[in-house]
C-alpha cells in the first residue's frame, strides 16, 4: 500500500545501526550486498545495511512497491562507480546520510533534496579544520568558532552539495550560509545563482551530540521527522 506524499512535503526518517534485522539483507540489491561484504567492521556493515534497507522500505511505501523491487539508480556523473546521488522513478526525491549512531533517509516531492547528519567529535584545532570548509566571512563572523558552530556550518553546506549532486567535488568554501545562531539560509554558491534562488534549508533534530540539516531545491512547504525503528522491525516488508 502506498503512503502518499503531498506536493511540497518532505519527510526525514531516523534510524540507528542497532535497528538492523537479519532479514534486511534480503532487501538489498546485488551491488548493495557486495558493498556490505567489502566492509570489515560489523558496525559499518550494520550502518550500511540499515541505510539501504530503510531507503528501500521508505521508497516502497511511497511508490506502492515491495522494498526489494524498488529501482534505485546510483550512477555517478564522473566515473563508473555506482556511488552517485540515489534517484528513483515517479519524481520521488531521496537523500541518505549516516554518521556514527545516526542514519537519516529523506524523501520528498518538493524538488531535489540533500540531508546530512554529523557526529560532533571533539576537534583540537577547530579553526584549522574550519579553514578547509568555511569562507573567510563565515570564520570572521563566527569568531571564536566552537564545535557547535563548526558542525552547523558543515551540515548546512553538505546538505546543499548533496541536493545539487555536486558532493564534495565542489569546495565548501565556494558556498556561504547563514550564521549558526540564525535560521539556515544559503547566501552564496559560486557560479550557481539558481541554486541560491531555489534553496530552502531546515535544521534537523538528530539528538544530543549530533547536528543535522536538510536542503530542498524547491517550494518545500512541510518538513517532518520520524523515528524509523518500528518500520525497520516490521518483517512484512521482507516478503
Amino acid at each position: 500500500m502506498s503512503d502518499d506524499l503531498r506536493p511540497g512535503e518532505c519527510r526525514v526518517y531516523w534510524a540507528r545501526p542497532s535497528d538492523e534485522r537479519p532479514w534486511h539483507q534480503r532487501l538489498l540489491s546485488a551491488g548493495e550486498r557486495e558493498r556490505r561484504e567489502s566492509l570489515r567492521r560489523d558496525e559499518d556493515k550494520a550502518r550500511q545495511t540499515v541505510a539501504a534497507a530503510l531507503l528501500r522500505t521508505v521508497a516502497g511505501r511511497h511508490l506502492g512497491e515491495k522494498p526489494a523491487a524498488v529501482r534505485i539508480d546510483r550512477s555517478c556523473t564522473t566515473c563508473a562507480v555506482p556511488h552517485g546521488r540515489p534517484t528513483l522513478p515517479a519524481g520521488l526525491e531521496v537523500s541518505v546520510s549516516h554518521s556514527a549512531d545516526r542514519i537519516a533517509v529523506a524523501v520528498g516531492l518538493a524538488g531535489p533534496l540533500g540531508v546530512d547528519v554529523e557526529h560532533c567529535q571533539d576537534q583540537r584545532d577547530i579553526l584549522g579544520v574550519a579553514r578547509l570548509a568555511l569562507c573567510e566571512a563565515e570564520i570572521a563572523a563566527s569568531a571564536p568558532l566552537d564545535q557547535h558552530g563548526f558542525y552547523t556550518y558543515w551540515t548546512r553546506k553538505e546538505s546543499v552539495l548533496k541536493s545539487t549532486g555536486d558532493g564534495l567535488r565542489t569546495a565548501m568554501t565556494k558556498i556561504e550560509v547563514s550564521l549558526p545562531a540564525e535560521p539556515p539560509r544559503l547566501h552564496r554558491y559560486d557560479g550557481r545563482p539558481e541554486v541560491v534562488a531555489s534553496a530552502r534549508m531546515f535544521t534537523l533534530a538528530p539528538g544530543d551530540g549530533y547536528q543535522g540539516a536538510l536542503t530542498v531545491l524547491g517550494p518545500a512547504l512541510e518538513v517532518t521527522e520520524h523515528d524509523a525503528a518500528a518500520l525497520l522491525a516490521d518483517d512484512t516488508h521482507a516478503a
